[in-house]
């Protein structure tokens, strides 16, 4: 076989024996699932069975109101898409806006005050910095409170909108304003504006103002005042969402483990040897109270488990980074690979000289990035 072949064979059959090695790897106790619809679920997070998951951390895998099963959270009105154990966090879908005046709702001078909810703070998670603040509507301004050491509630967001009423109640202000409405970011003076939250906390409420008294009916008409919290950069990817039209958005949470261990500032031993069952694991001690486990420098998997740190393969970590540059040109010299002088895979076919050779098909991973295809000869 030549070299060319040889070597691309090699990197792609390491690949694999990686993939493999990692899909084999636990991230839950034994007899339970770790899989709802297409979303991993690593212990201490579970759902079933009451041995699945550590106390605070159940979820609901629902296979009734859809045809691909959803991992809920709280209630059921967060929807989880992703379990970070590295970072810590949770990504779920919520369900519609704080506040949203489209309907009935009508916000007076004395504004209005609507509670965040209690979907995921009444299981012991965060809102995570990564998320932001983000309003729409005229003349109107939305401040996020929070739960923050003896002073409580403290703002950790808040923004502005403006808009310049004319007499027949249309908005009169720049139209390269009008552009970021419809676009990917919202600038304050567009009917909309964004802020980011100063701080990881749990969220209490949302206050609405409006930036001058009298009568709002131009306001409201002109655009109904929407208020939610999306994950950082959402809205700058797709667009502000209309108040008619918002059905989910992105959460970031931040979680630890909080419940039947004693509330410390430190990871004493018999926290650490009753939560972090990987040998080479870590515990952290998180703020405000609570736990979270990490595996060590050189180990990865899941620290909640016996056996759930594994050494990483430092040549699979190489293969990672190298992979991509090297197997465009390996595996586009498959397509032209010497059999003898002066021939090719191609003409040999032809003339029946060697047994016919096919590029293996590549799945497609982060360990893989093989962006050039050879087709079989015709």
């Amino acid at each position: 076989m030549a070299p060319a072949v040889t070597s691309a064979v090699a990197l792609v059959t390491t690949a694999a024996v990686a993939l493999a090695l990692a899909a084999s790897q636990p991230i839950g106790l034994p007899g339970c699932n770790t899989t709802c619809g297409d979303v991993s679920v690593p212990y201490p997070f579970g759902f079933g069975p009451p041995h699945c998951y550590w106390h605070g951390f159940n979820l609901t895998c629902d296979g009734t109101s859809s045809a691909t099963p959803r991992l809920l959270l709280g209630d059921g009105t967060l929807r989880v898409t992703k379990i970070s154990l590295r970072n810590a966090t949770v990504r779920v879908m919520r369900t519609g806006s704080i506040l949203n005046t489209t309907g009935e709702v009508v916000i007076g001078d004395a504004g209005w005050n609507v509670t965040f909810g209690s979907s995921f703070r009444d299981h012991g998670y965060l809102l995570s910095s990564r998320n932001e603040l983000v309003v729409s509507g005229c003349n109107v301004v939305a401040t996020l409170l929070a739960e923050v050491g003896e002073r409580t509630p403290r703002i950790i967001s808040g923004c502005a909108t403006f808009c310049t009423i004319g007499d027949g109640g249309h908005d009169i202000g720049p139209k390269r304003d009008l552009v970021a409405t419809t676009g990917k970011h919202c600038t304050g003076t567009s009917r909309c504006c964004q802020a980011p939250l100063s701080l990881t906390s749990p969220p209490t409420e949302v206050q609405v103002r409006w930036l001058c008294t009298g009568n709002h009916t131009g306001e409201q008409e002109l655009a109904p005042v929407n208020v939610f919290v999306a994950e950082e950069g959402w809205v700058d990817r797709t667009g502000l969402v209309g108040a008619k039209e918002l059905q989910e958005a992105p959460l970031v949470l931040r979680w630890m483990v909080t419940k039947e261990l004693p509330p410390r500032n430190r990871c004493a031993d018999d926290v650490r040897r009753k939560l972090c069952k990987s040998q080479n694991s870590e515990c952290r001690a998180e703020q405000p109270a609570g736990y979270t486990c990490i595996c060590q420098s050189g180990y990865d998997g899941n620290p909640y488990i016996d056996g759930g740190c594994r050494a990483v393969d430092l040549f699979a970590c190489s293969l990672q980074t190298s992979m991509s540059a090297k197997t465009n040109s390996l595996m586009g010299a498959l397509a032209n690979v010497p059999i003898r002088s002066g021939g090719t895979i191609a003409n040999a076919r032809k003339e029946h000289k060697a047994t016919t050779l096919y590029p293996m098909a590549v799945y497609q991973s982060p360990w893989t990035n093989l962006s050039q295809k050879v087709s079989p000869p015709q």
